[in-house]
This record gives structure tokens, sequence and C-alpha cells, in this order.
């Protein structure tokens, strides 16, 4: 695997006009796309009832990308808040309510390989996880996490071994698209910030392929502990490693959603 040079970013932008993330799942990639502008997918309640406004909180965020894994909160006082400012859309996440939202299981066992994009503000720099398979990297197999910590964002893939790689220097009130993705066989993994590559590893994540998790957006393992202060405004995620072209489309898709510029 090789990373992705500016070359090959500059085309794929270019020709990234009219896609929709919808195309990355097209030959029925497994994962998640999450939209919090498109208030059609998003409900107060977690069986799916009751329209939110903003300014309600959000206890089921439906998953656009067709294979119907959809997040939820079942607890009314941990669930996120919908904010906006003009065209901009995101969920509010707080400590001090647990905010959390989350999966049922995945099956993510056919595939050695990820790809996950969020826009993602943080309001301070406290250890915080954005979205995480399975309750707890560190007692799981088969698993990612693309966290907050300190002042860097940090992604961590495993197989039955563990790496973490982070892109430093983003500290309180950061707001970035952030886009981590990994092979355990090859062994490869990858973190960029606004379109930017800013580190990668080789190290040895053990063997084996993805597991079988839920995922847990804005905190882990259900708002127990890692929750972020912040907001989220999308999260795409897929069961392959990304190509150069659709990754820095996603890249630019996501941008859109959160107010940045890459």
């Amino acid at each position: 695997m090789i990373g992705i040079g500016a070359t090959l970013f500059k085309r794929a932008v270019m020709g990234s006009r009219g896609f929709s993330p919808s195309a990355l799942f097209a030959n029925g990639e497994q994962g998640a796309w999450y939209d919090p502008s498109d208030l059609s997918t998003l409900f107060q309640s977690s069986d799916g009832t009751v329209a939110v406004s903003v300014g309600d909180p959000v206890g089921y965020m439906a998953d656009k990308s067709g294979n119907g894994n959809h997040a939820i909160q079942a607890t009314s006082a941990k669930r996120p808040i919908l904010r906006n400012s003009g065209s901009i859309y995101w969920l509010e996440y707080a400590s001090l309510q647990s905010s959390c939202l989350k999966t049922g299981d995945i099956d993510f066992t056919a595939t050695d390989s990820m790809t996950t994009c969020v826009g993602v503000q943080k309001d301070d720099d406290d250890t915080a996880s954005i979205v995480e398979l399975s309750a707890n990297v560190g007692a799981n197999t088969g698993v990612f996490r693309l966290a907050s910590v300190s002042t860097n964002w940090r992604y961590i893939s495993k197989g039955t071994s563990n790496v973490a790689i982070d892109a430093t220097g983003y500290g309180a009130t950061t707001k970035n698209v952030v886009t981590g993705y990994s092979d355990i066989s090859d062994p490869s993994s990858f973190i960029r910030v606004d379109g930017v590559q800013k580190a990668t590893s080789t190290s040895s994540q053990g063997s084996g392929n993805f597991g079988t998790h839920p995922l847990n957006v804005g905190a882990r393992a259900n708002g127990s502990s890692a929750v972020l202060d912040g907001n989220i405004y999308g999260l795409i995620i897929r069961n392959v490693v990304s190509t150069a072209e659709e990754i820095a489309s996603t890249e630019s898709y996501m941008a859109s959603k959160t107010g940045v510029t890459i």
C-alpha cells in the first residue's frame, strides 16, 4: 500500500463534483454513512419515531449506506443534540450527559481493511472516542478507533496487536476532516487531516480480519467513558482501503458538510 500524493489528490478532487457517498457502497461494501444534515434520517426516539428539529435530542440516526447499521441511544438523557449554523448541521455531544449513539453488531469479518472519515470538532483536549468498533479496542481483536487524545487526532487499528498513529497539533476548538485507514495483513495504517496525510505506520497489527462488534459514535462503550465534548458533522465507514480518488472525494464531501476548507 502507498500513501496518497498531491497529484492524485488534486486529480481526485477535480473529479469529485456530483460525488455521493452512496457510490462507496455500490458493490455491497459493509459499513455506514451518517449525515446529520439530512433531517429525514434523524429521530428523537430510539425506535425511529418522532421527527427532530434543531435543538432536539437525537436518539436514532439512520445509516444511509444501505447496510441498515442505524445508530441509536435508548437512554433519553444520553442523546446528542441537533444543532446548526446556516447550512451546516451537526450533533453536539457532551461528556456531562455521556452522549453516545451505538449500532448493533456489524459483521466486518470478511475483510482486514478499513477506511473511516469524519467531520469533527472538539471543545477540549480530554481523551474522547469519535468512533470506536467495539466497547474498547484494548479488550477486543479486529477493531479500530478514531479518537482525540490531548492535542492529537489518533487512529488505532488492531488485528491481534494494536497500532496507534497520531496527527499532532490539533488542540481544543479544532474543527477538521479526519480520515484513518488501514490494512491488518499488509500491514499499514494512515491518518489524514483536512486532505493531508499526517502519519503512517507499517508496524504489525497482528493477524486476522476485523470482527463483529457494534460501532460507538461519540464515546466509548455507549457513553461509559471517553465522551466527546464537541460536534460530529458526518461519518463514513467502509470495510476496504479506499482508493486515492475515493478518499479525496470523500474528504471533499465531508469538508462541505463540516464547513472547513481542504
